[in-house]
């Protein structure tokens, strides 16, 4: 399969890095989980030869730009101004996790780009959840929480790659996909030997505690006026954490 195209796209405050497998038909918008990438994609676009894909890095991930407040509508407006940049017309919208969230924020406001959307796993719960957990819930110090302190030093992908590959969740992965996750997950740091995390394990973590205000997703949702599919994970029998 050819290489796909690499670059950046610059909005108003920040510049984004976009994946695009060149291709026909309607495109296809592909928006990735938090810590993870654009590249974690690749598989996909690997078994879907001729169809044309865009998939992004996420504000805080890969090679997209990394300032600002880490706020989720932010990140929402970030891709409604990709997607008016790109002018997709006619697509098909994915989102996995954070990045179903994004996909059904964006694709409501400017549903008119769009002839469906697939949500995979969207971090988006019932009104009253929000309301109960996150609504009058005290800021917490991103520090404290124990993704902030994911390993952040690495010779380079390969030992990443082995490190993870007989891990929870990563042990139930596709191995290619695995490797493209670690292939594309590491970045230089000016000054320092070791490649670290391409998503700050600090930027990660101060995702995941963002959540209050996401309960506007709500007064959003009934503008969803394409199909719409989600895909939940069912619970995993031997989990007992």
């Amino acid at each position: 399969m050819p290489q796909p195209n690499v670059y950046q796209v610059d909005l108003a405050d920040i510049s984004l890095r976009v994946t695009e497998w060149p291709g026909e038909g309607s495109p296809v918008l592909l928006l990735h989980a938090t810590g993870f990438h654009s590249r974690c994609w690749d598989e996909i676009a690997r078994r879907l030869p001729g169809v044309h894909m865009y998939a992004v890095d996420l504000r805080f991930h890969g090679g997209s730009e990394r300032h600002g407040e880490v706020n989720w509508r932010l990140m929402a407006a970030d891709i409604e101004q990709l997607l008016e940049r790109l002018d997709l017309r006619d697509a098909v919208g994915v989102g996995h996790s954070i990045g179903g969230y994004l996909m059904a924020y964006a694709g409501a406001r400017q549903r008119w780009r769009f002839k469906r959307l697939l949500l995979i796993d969207p971090v988006i719960f019932a009104k009253q959840l929000y309301e109960d957990q996150f609504a009058q819930s005290p800021q917490v110090d991103p520090t404290l929480n124990p993704v902030s302190r994911r390993k952040n030093q690495w010779r380079d992908a390969e030992e990443m790659y082995r490190r993870f590959r007989d891990r929870a969740p990563f042990a139930q992965w596709e191995q290619q996909i695995l490797r493209d996750y670690c292939e594309h997950a590491l970045r230089e740091v000016p000054g320092e030997s070791a490649l670290q995390l391409a998503c700050d394990p600090l930027h990660e973590a101060s995702i995941y505690l963002s959540q209050k205000g996401n309960e506007a997703i709500h007064d959003l949702l009934p503008q969803l006026t394409m199909p719409v599919t989600v895909l939940r994970a069912p619970p995993d029998p031997d989990d007992h954490t």
